[in-house]
């Protein structure tokens, strides 16, 4: 089944939020946050996409039962995969790269900088799938880098630009934060639904959602 929708933003930028949505706008949609859910899912996957992005077969036994995806790692892959889905619509999820890095010190980074030991193995290895392909795969080669918040903020937007640059106009929706239903809903053509926007990992949500899964610092 081929991806229709694909998330080009990082998270923190409402991944979660933009997940709950197309779920309810009818799109089975991808997320970090099953990988996190489900030790038996095959992160090495992502390490080989790294590695040969373009392999039909791999791209297939990620997105197989999903019509959209969103978040890490799929956002890494956006412009691979706007060649291997030419028909699906991208969503960059955006914000101000000042308050992207403090929701990413606050939630993610905290979090990770403690390192994987003690964790459930499965969480061992998506640790080091967030290592090799989150962010552009930067911080493989210096994890450092996540304390640097002018090196991030020009990352995060140099990132945005790129994809800017790289998805034409009529496939790209760039989704400011807080937007609501009405220009994703128009963008997709789909019907505004009678009920609020998802509003949802917030950075005490966050926390709430991964206490126990991942030891505190």
């Amino acid at each position: 089944m081929p991806l229709e929708v694909i998330g080009a933003g990082f998270g923190r930028t409402g991944t979660m939020s933009l997940h709950l949505a197309l779920e309810k706008l009818g799109y089975p949609t991808h997320h970090m946050i099953k990988l996190l859910a489900d030790p038996t899912q095959d992160v090495g996957v992502w390490h080989r996409a790294v590695d040969d992005p373009q392999h039909k077969d791999e791209w297939e036994k990620v997105y197989g039962e999903y019509t959209a995806a969103v978040d890490w790692p799929t956002a890494t892959f956006y412009e691979e995969l706007s060649h291997r889905y030419p028909d699906a619509k991208f969503v960059l999820t955006v914000r101000s790269a000042e308050s992207w890095f403090k929701s990413m010190h606050n939630t993610i980074f905290a979090k990770m900088t403690i390192g994987p030991e003690g964790m459930p193995e499965h969480l061992q290895n998506i640790f080091h799938l967030m290592k090799h392909t989150s962010m552009d795969g930067i911080l493989e080669k210096d994890w450092d880098k996540i304390h640097d918040q002018e090196f991030m903020c020009k990352l995060f937007n140099d990132h945005n630009e790129k994809v800017k640059r790289t998805i034409p106009a009529d496939r790209l929706l760039v989704y400011e934060l807080g937007s609501g239903w009405e220009p994703l809903c128009k963008f997709l053509g789909k019907d505004v639904p009678d009920e609020p926007y998802p509003s949802t990992n917030s950075s005490d949500d966050f926390g709430s959602r991964f206490k126990g899964m991942v030891p505190d610092a």
